[in-house]
């Protein structure tokens, strides 16, 4: 599985480009213009996350996005090497209260059909997408 890569860093005027570049990585690999702004959302919320919590609003750090097909769909990963992520420290946002914190992640988790994060590594978190074709997800059409 060969994935296509794009680095950008830690400020938020690199996310239109990500997005730009996400949204024609997930056209050429056949994903529908719905599943592809889910995922636009969902990657975007991942690299909001990890320059402001990773990387503490620094900028100049690298986050990494790789998108790769698979015969069911698509895996996108979002890497970062600061601060990981503390699941401990996460609670999922009540939806019925204005939330200052923990939306991101939520929405990020909604819109993927496979969501997971790795933290056995030197530095920073490594997140993992899955979103399927129509019609591929095992779990959706048993």
């Amino acid at each position: 599985m060969t994935a296509d890569t794009l680095v950008i860093t830690s400020e938020s005027a690199e996310l239109a480009r990500l997005r730009s570049w996400l949204g024609e990585q997930l056209s050429v690999r056949g994903l529908d213009s719905h599943a592809r702004s889910a995922l636009q959302v969902a990657v975007g919320e991942l690299a909001t996350n990890a320059i402001k919590h990773a990387y503490g609003g620094r900028a100049g750090h690298p986050i990494h996005v790789s998108v790769a097909s698979r015969e069911d769909g698509v895996v996108i990963h979002v890497e970062d090497f600061g601060k990981p992520f503390d699941p401990a420290l996460y609670h999922e946002p009540n939806l019925d209260e204005l939330n200052e914190h923990g939306l991101g992640l939520y929405i990020a988790h909604r819109l993927a059909d496979e969501f997971s994060f790795d933290l056995a590594r030197e530095r920073g978190t490594r997140w993992t997408l899955v979103k399927y074709q129509t019609g591929t997800n095992p779990e959706r059409s048993a």
